[in-house]
């Protein structure tokens, strides 16, 4: 398990109609996501990536590297996208069990189906989680500006209070697509 590590979780900016690229507001998304990230604090400490994934690019879909891309250029981080979108265990299995990952906040950029099964893979256990957390049961094909957060103690046990989801309202069409509250 990462010790004093942060995950944070995102899905793909916005597809359009056709092609496997990023619509426009994808586009202006992932463009956006170089200030919001780099503006990032979790309490009092500001996020300072050291690693960035997003699954591999497929013939359906570039999305996901296309996404973070822009953060990549402006951080000088290389995205690791070796991995397919079903393989999202194998990612979390590297993240679990390789102590490079100590000390790091780190960002992976996955498909809406799959990251909710990557976050389990990472060890998240909703049922455990406070109703503050504002977990997801699913992730809906219509959000795009949802964030999930994990945070890894000195031990490496996830610290429960500070697992959550949140809306980044970072977009137009983010406002008012809150996660589920939890009460």
């Amino acid at each position: 398990m990462p010790q004093n590590a942060n995950v944070l979780m995102i899905r793909h900016g916005e597809k359009p109609t056709q092609g496997d690229g990023l619509a426009v507001p994808g586009q202006e998304r992932a463009q956006a996501y170089v200030v919001y990230f780099q503006n990032y604090f979790i309490g009092s400490q500001a996020v300072q990536f050291k690693y960035l994934f997003a699954s591999e690019d497929s013939s359906a879909s570039h999305r996901p590297l296309l996404t973070i891309e822009p953060l990549s250029k402006a951080l000088g981080l290389k995205i690791n996208d070796k991995h397919l979108d079903k393989d999202y265990q194998k990612v979390a299995d590297n993240i679990l069990q390789k102590p490079k990952y100590n000390n790091s906040d780190i960002l992976i950029c996955w498909h809406h189906g799959e990251i909710l099964q990557l976050a389990q893979a990472l060890g998240v256990d909703a049922s455990k989680l406070p109703s503050t957390s504002n977990w997801p049961t699913s992730w809906p094909g219509d959000i795009y500006g949802w964030l999930l957060q994990l945070c890894y103690d000195a031990n490496g046990n996830l610290n429960i209070a500070q697992v959550l989801c949140t809306n980044e309202n970072l977009m137009y069409d983010d406002y008012g697509r809150n996660p589920p509250d939890g009460k």
